[in-house]
């Protein structure tokens, strides 16, 4: 089977800011960069979502901090539910890994809104645990990037809940794509 969508669009969210924060949730969504998909339903498309059990970061270095803490009390309702709701099923954090991991394989590209936060707290994670990912240094691609070349981009605050990130970023980065007339990427 030859895979169509072999971009990947990731999103996390976290209790900290830093390359050891602790993931809450995760996000990752196949997509086309060269299509249109402002009126697909995220769920429709090939994608993986997961809450991580936060217990389950059990080395010394993971983080979380207050002033994340703090920011998450000032989110809706609807994303403090996405990412703490009681009930809901949590992974550990290594079979999350393992799971993202064999969706992103095989992967041309892996986007994030700044793979600075999301790419490198999802390497450090998996360094730590002695997981190796299934990208390459060179295949990591920013959006936030992109969208500045874009002024006519409409302007989103994002849900904060991971999937729908996902769905959003890779809508607007085909919008970006087809405003500056780019129709392949190497």
């Amino acid at each position: 089977m030859i895979l169509k969508q072999r971009d990947i669009m990731i999103d996390l969210e976290t209790l900290a800011t830093g390359p050891d924060s602790v993931i809450l949730t995760i996000g990752a969504l196949r997509f086309d960069p060269y299509s249109n998909d402002s009126s697909v339903d995220v769920h429709s498309m090939p994608h993986f979502y997961c809450r991580i059990d936060p217990g389950s970061f059990d080395y010394p270095e993971a983080e979380i901090n207050d002033e994340t803490m703090a920011w998450w009390g000032r989110q809706s309702p609807e994303a403090q539910e996405a990412a703490f709701g009681e009930g809901l099923e949590r992974l550990d954090i290594r079979d999350a890994l393992e799971q993202l991991f064999s969706f992103c394989r095989p992967c041309d590209r892996v986007w994030a809104n700044g793979p600075a936060f999301d790419i490198i707290i999802l390497e450090t994670c998996a360094r730590r645990l002695g997981k190796q990912w299934p990208w390459q240094f060179w295949q990591a691609r920013d959006v936030r990037t992109v969208f500045k070349m874009v002024p006519s981009l409409a302007k989103r605050n994002p849900s904060h809940d991971a999937l729908d990130d996902c769905w959003r970023q890779a809508v607007d980065l085909q919008y970006c794509l087809r405003e500056l007339k780019v129709s392949k990427m190497d």
